[in-house]
């Protein structure tokens, strides 16, 4: 049998293309050839430098607004090439950034130092008989959901299906079910990390406690690299679904829309609704391609229960003037109807045929937890359909049910609170940018009166100087702790990541402060 090494016959190929490159002027600066070379050559995944053909379309992320030039892009296929990137990046004191999926929306998927893209550690290991996952952070929630459905179980998720498990659980994790299951971060019975020295280790409720505790809501590139969740879950798959809308249309549109906002809210959101329910409320322009578009107000929910105990619930809904029960889908997989409700009768938002895909985006999160009056509302209503490009959309994620768990068991604070509303703006050219910009700013400005001071940490906005309070509230000083002892040298930073601290004045009651990292493994 003849042996051939087609890693090494790439790995030549890429030698070769950094052999003729010729630096110019406005390259972006790339690590040393020594170091690249060697790197390449340890790794069974691929390392891309500035110059090279990919390198223009490798350091992208999912929002084109953003546009960052990492000295080194390196995908990495096991827990070893991570281990070599560290080695590299400790050398050349290059700050590291992990990237899973690319959906930050303020851009910290990729910054200008290393960047270590996790996407192809994306293993799924379903365990019906201890009622676990065992999923790798490049893992999308459409790859999860696939396997989670053959086996017929559940845990909650993102709504997008390209988005992966390991930001996304880092900064929390809202989907549909999250009111009737937890936060996405809420399921997470264990985790391996990779530290900055290049050690993995496990954690979860006994081992490095307060890693564990950190890193679900601590958000991502902070305290290591996540190699691999360990999730619980659910013997259910399927669930009941219902789409409701207000028209906006007009002062009586209006006017009704902010009367059901101010009902819901005060009775149907932190308390009121049943812990069964889990709904997102959307803003939205609405309507067949080529007619002229109406603002709604779109209310979509899933129900853990049959189709008739949900009729029941959304009935004193329905009672509201101007309600309109628009679907109502028996149970089915959720993966089916996720999509549905995002997508049906519109997609949300609606894009025009020649808008350009993904498109350029801006959003504002601001959590909600004092109740509005109806005028409150109707001022909010009143501004979002001044909106001068119809793609713009504002969207509330309903809190309470399982959500509103006791505080402290993990670092995400936002629990009693009635829903995270964000605002999102789009725009197709550079010319529409400013007019953007200025209507998301005019509804932070609307918003503010009402706002709690807290942001979801999964929605950054890349302009937010007081985002250890916004994120984290009272948990940031443990968080900054805990930073500085798993990652004493700052290796994982981008603008708006975790300071380290050596000085805590109040552990909160979070276990495992004063202890040594335990460096054994689990599994």
């Amino acid at each position: 049998m003849i042996w051939y090494d087609e890693t090494a016959a790439r790995r030549e190929e890429r030698f070769s293309i950094w052999d003729k490159r010729v630096e110019q002027d406005g390259t972006p600066q790339a690590i040393p050839q020594k170091y690249a070379r060697e790197l390449q050559s340890k790794i069974a995944g691929k390392v891309v430098l500035p110059g090279d053909p990919d390198y223009n379309t490798d350091r992208m992320v999912f929002n084109p607004r953003f546009s960052a030039y990492p000295q080194a892009i390196v995908y990495c296929v096991s827990p070893a090439d991570v281990a070599e990137c560290l080695n590299v990046s400790r050398a050349l004191d290059l700050p590291v950034v992990v990237r899973s999926g690319g959906h930050s929306t303020a851009g910290f998927s990729s910054q200008s130092g290393f960047l270590i893209d996790v996407s192809e550690l994306n293993d799924v290991g379903i365990y019906p008989e201890s009622e676990c996952a065992w999923v790798g952070p490049g893992t999308t929630f459409g790859k999860f959901n696939k396997h989670l459905q053959a086996y017929g179980y559940h845990t909650p998720g993102g709504a997008c299906p390209t988005v992966c498990v390991g930001g996304y659980m880092q900064g929390g994790g809202y989907g549909f079910t999250a009111r009737i299951f937890g936060m996405n971060c809420d399921q997470v019975e264990a985790v391996r990390v990779m530290l900055s020295d290049g050690r993995i280790v496990y954690a979860d409720s006994e081992w490095n406690t307060d890693l564990y505790w950190a890193v679900r809501g601590g958000t991502g590139s902070n305290f290591g690299v996540l190699l691999a969740v360990k999730y619980k879950i659910y013997p259910l798959n399927s669930f009941a679904g219902f789409s409701i809308c207000w028209s906006m249309a007009g002062a009586e549109g209006e006017t009704q829309t902010a009367n059901a906002l101010a009902w819901l809210q005060a009775n149907f959101m932190r308390t009121g609704a049943p812990d069964q329910l889990g709904y997102q409320m959307i803003w939205a322009y609405q309507g067949a391609e080529g007619t002229a578009k109406v603002p709604m107000l779109l209310m979509r929910g899933m129900y853990n229960g049959s189709t008739e105990d949900m009729r029941s619930v959304i009935q004193p809904v329905l009672d509201q003037p101007g309600a309109v029960l628009q679907t109502v889908y028996d149970p089915m997989p959720y993966e089916a109807l996720n999509e549905a409700l995002l997508s049906k009768p519109y997609e949300i938002p609606e894009f025009p045929k020649n808008f350009p895909f993904p498109p350029r985006e801006a959003k504002l999160s601001r959590y909600l937890d004092q109740l509005l009056t109806a005028d409150d509302w109707l001022k909010l209503v009143q501004y979002y359909v001044s909106t001068p490009n119809q793609t713009a959309i504002a969207a509330m994620e309903i809190y309470g049910g399982a959500i509103a768990t006791p505080e402290r068991t993990n670092a995400f604070i936002h629990r009693d609170v009635y829903c995270d509303i964000f605002f999102d703006v789009f725009w197709a050219t550079e010319a529409d940018k400013d007019q953007m910009l200025a209507f998301s700013q005019g509804w932070a400005d609307t918003i503010a009166p009402y706002w709690s001071g807290r942001v979801y940490q999964n929605y950054p906005s890349p302009d937010n100087p007081d985002f250890g309070e916004n994120y984290w509230g009272s948990y940031y000083p443990v968080l900054r702790f805990i930073k500085s002892k798993y990652d004493p040298l700052n290796l994982f930073r981008y603008p708006q990541s975790i300071a380290p601290t050596d000085r805590l004045d109040e552990d909160m009651g979070i276990y495992g402060l004063d202890k040594p990292i335990q460096h054994a493994h689990r599994s």
